[in-house]
Parts: C-alpha cells; structure tokens; sequence
C-alpha cells in the first residue's frame, strides 16, 4: 500500500482542539511532536491512508525509533478501529473526527469537532452510490480473483464503460484496484476487496422509504416463510439487511425480524395486505425497504441455503440480496449486526484467499 509521509493540515487541525495537547510540526523530518500538559513530548510519523480495511490494518506495528505511527485516515470501520486500539496503533479520522493517540504519557481517545470538512483530496471523487455502487457489487460478486476489463464489468453492472473508467481510476487512486498492461491490454485486478468493502458501505444510499409493518406470525422464521407469497405480485422483491446476512451466515442464535428490499412503485399496502398485516407506526416486525433506481435489486438472487435450517421456505423460493450488499446493509446496525456482518465479510473474503 503506497503511504504518504507528509503531515495533512487537517491533522493538526483537528488535534488543536483537544485540551492541554501541544503540537508542534516538525517540517525537516515531517514528524509531529506531541505532549500533554508541559509533560515529555512524544514523536508520531504521520501516515496519510485513503482508505484502510481491517485486514490491511493487520499489518501496521505502533513504531517508536523514528516516531510513533499515527494514521490519518478519512473513516475506519468499527471494526478497524478495535483492532488498532488493541494493537496500541494510534489514528485520527478526518470526516468523523474519531482521534485515538496512545503513548507513553499520552492516551487521547475522543471525538472532535470541525470535521467533516473537505480534505482538498477527496472532493470530486467518483463515489460508490446508487449506479456506482453496483460497479462495486459487480467486482465483489463476479470478479474476486479474476481479471477486470473495463467492457465485461460495465456489461455484468448494465452501466457505461465511462463510468466504470471513472470508479476504477478512483479504486486504483486508492490502493484498492491494481492495473496490469496499457493501451488495448490494460486490464486491472481486485488488491484489496476488504476495502472496497469498506468504501462501498461507507458511501452507498440508505433507502430513501422505509415502511413499518406488524403482520402476524408465531415467529420472525414463520414471517420469513411467508414471503415467497410475495411472488403472487409479479414484482421485484428481495430478502436483505441483518436478515439477508444472517441467513448468509447464521450467527444468531434467534431469527431477525425481516426486512425487504421492493421495486419503488409497489404500494405497501398490497404488500401487507397480502402477507396478513398492517402499516404501523411502532410495534413493527417487519420493514419494508424502497428507493428509486430499485438499484439494490439489480442483482438480487435465491437464496440456496448450505447445511440444515429450521426456516419454513423451499429453497430458491426467496429472493435474496448480493452477500456484499447484505454486508453494506448490516455492517452499521446497532446490536449484534455487525458481529453477523464480520461473520459474512470473513465468508466473502475466503473466495480471494
């Protein structure tokens, strides 16, 4: 991963604001000098990362000889974050403002203000949103270990080779796609799929209408039985969130109240009336999930379960989200979500083992 060695100014910036830090910018060796309170100063080596995925996290050491290692990252993943607090690493995190320093005499662990601005880096960036997203979803699904040419992804996301251009030199830009060849051959290759795990969560659209629903049922596997009656609509429709996840990778010892991905200009009320419900306001079991561009359902398919289940569906009856969109989907959700989204994310990352 190609690291950059000089100080971001958003950086000192950012460590400005915590009370009785001192910071002092040591532009000869580009090191920065840190203390608390008039106490002995510490040395940090800024690393400036785009982007950082756990696994590639692994493979930092805090350093002390020539400075401690301090990374200055835009987001990390809560997962990424525990991983370097446990390893002793120090990082700072420019869109969030999540700062951890730790070092002798030093352990700053807060969240600051005045983020969230523009860093000059990233500001016209191709983001992995709604038609982009599914470049992202096309790579992680069909092109793990195999390589990429501009014409066969644009063909497998149904996009222009344009904007797949656009995506793939913004991947390269980050460390997260390697290019091989030039002119006619050029061709590139996926280096690093736990980061474009990473950006693709941190930056796709949440669903722009999210419908409530109680519809009886003795309990949330019984409600996940009922769904292949939704194929009476003639609609597109598709299992996904932590339900999606979890049934990728059972993790939970109970089933989740379901949550449905469905074609934008389907009424919710046929989709309740049909499954014996009702639209409510609290109380709900089950979420129906809509945004225009049905993007999240362009590459939906059946769910094929592996070894046994006590879920009431034939297999290939439920329609199902892309593991990595059930991945995107989960990974931020309270609870124990992003226990099963670790569970998925370690079952993707073994095709590109």
């Amino acid at each position: 991963m190609t690291l950059r060695w000089s100080i971001p100014s958003w950086v000192v910036r950012l460590l400005r604001h915590v009370d009785g830090l001192s910071i002092h910018v040591r532009e000869k060796d580009s090191l920065l000098s840190v203390s608390v309170n008039g106490g002995d100063e510490q040395l940090f080596r800024v690393r400036y990362l785009p982007v950082l995925s756990k696994e590639s996290a692994e493979e930092f050491e805090p350093g002390a000889s020539l400075g401690r290692l301090l990374l200055a990252v835009p987001k990390l993943a809560p997962n990424t974050r525990r991983l370097l607090s446990a390893r002793g690493l120090s990082w700072i995190e420019s869109e969030t403002g999540v700062c951890h320093l730790a070092a002798p005499g030093i352990l700053v662990d807060t969240v600051l203000p005045d983020a969230g601005q523009s860093t000059g880096s990233d500001s016209a960036r191709a983001k992995l949103i709604d038609r982009s997203g599914l470049i992202a979803e096309v790579i992680l699904t069909s092109f793990l270990n195999k390589e990429l040419r501009l014409a066969a992804v644009a063909k497998r996301a149904n996009v222009s080779s344009g904007l797949v251009s656009r995506i793939f030199n913004r991947l390269s830009s980050l460390n997260i796609l390697g290019q091989e060849g030039s002119g006619p051959n050029r061709s590139w290759r996926l280096r690093d799929p736990g980061a474009l795990l990473e950006a693709w969560c941190a930056e796709e659209r949440r669903p722009e209408r999210i419908t409530s629903l109680y519809i009886w049922s003795r309990s949330p596997a019984d409600l996940l039985g009922k769904l292949p009656q939704l194929h009476e609509l003639k609609i597109q429709w598709a299992a996904s969130g932590l339900s999606a996840a979890n049934l990728y990778a059972p993790t939970l010892n109970t089933t989740p109240d379901p949550t449905i991905w469905v074609d934008s200009s389907q009424p919710v009320a046929e989709i309740a009336s049909l499954l014996g419900g009702e639209i409510v306001d609290k109380g709900e079991n089950f979420r129906v999930w809509q945004s225009p561009g049905n993007f999240p359902l362009h590459n939906i398919g059946v769910w094929l379960p592996k070894g046994e289940h006590s879920i009431p569906i034939k297999p290939g009856d439920l329609n199902i989200v892309s593991e990595p969109r059930a991945y995107i989907e989960t990974a931020s959700l309270p609870g124990r979500a992003p226990e099963v989204a670790q569970n998925l994310r370690e079952w993707i990352l073994k095709s590109h083992g």
